[in-house]
């Protein structure tokens, strides 16, 4: 890797060399930006001021409504579910059992998850049901923990679940909400996509999602309550890696 870098937004991308064999197969410019949770930017490494889709490297900020609101407490949402509401998980049997599980406590089954089927990322636990003769479930899709505590909040909050992937959906607005405060940021005018997983992905510059992340770690700037759902899942995710 070669790191060309200065403190600034207008330093240079850092390369990636990617070898095969003794030969350099092919390169690319990554850019990359580290904040404090003051907004100070540390470090930048290219166009960290363009937009940019976050995707699942916001999963545990959309996790956050699961708790705020109130979801996780009135159905004892494990921390290990809580950790799996951040994943991008590979589709192993403990995955699809705990998202099952899930949604059936809920009152609610793997039919209401809008996130669509793909197989296991994990290629033991795709072979294994190719080897049984099933076809995969939305459960196995790696985004079907985050859509669980999507559903769980939606059913506390008696919204309707169907369509809960709609960028107009109270579900979706929330996040926006949460991203927003989080990045400092108008989001209404913001570039918006849909992600693999069929919810709205929404554009943010890199140096504003370095605040964010920097932020989720030292959230004292936001309410008492609000910290504590950060430090809540900070500790989830610590404590079942296996589950995100």
């Amino acid at each position: 890797m070669n790191n060309h870098s200065s403190g600034s937004s207008a330093s240079l991308p850092f390369t990636v060399a990617v070898t095969r064999g003794s030969m350099v197969e092919s390169r690319h410019l990554v850019a990359a930006a580290v904040c404090d949770s003051a907004g100070k930017m540390l470090r930048s490494w290219g166009n960290v001021e363009s937009p940019v889709y976050l995707r699942s490297a916001i999963k545990p900020l959309q996790a956050l409504p699961l708790i705020e609101s109130g979801a996780a407490d009135a159905f004892n949402v494990s921390e290990k579910e809580l950790s799996l509401a951040c994943a991008s998980h590979t589709g192993e049997p403990i995955h699809v059992e705990a998202v099952t599980a899930w949604l059936n406590r809920i009152g609610l089954g793997i039919e209401d998850l809008e996130c669509g089927t793909h197989w296991p990322t994990y290629d033991p636990a795709a072979h294994a049901l190719a080897a049984a003769g099933q076809e995969p479930m939305a459960a196995h899709n790696n985004c079907s923990g985050k859509h669980s505590g999507f559903l769980c909040t939606a059913v506390h909050l008696k919204e309707e679940t169907k369509g809960y992937i709609r960028r107009d959906h109270p579900v979706q607005k929330r996040i926006v909400a949460i991203l927003e405060e989080f990045t400092d940021l108008d989001l209404s005018d913001a570039p918006v996509g849909i992600d693999g997983c069929s919810i709205p992905t929404i554009g943010i510059p890199l140096e504003h999602a370095a605040l964010a992340y920097a932020r989720f770690a030292d959230p004292s700037k936001f309410s008492t309550d609000r910290a504590a759902g950060c430090d809540r899942l900070q500790k989830a995710i610590s404590k079942y890696p296996e589950m995100i």
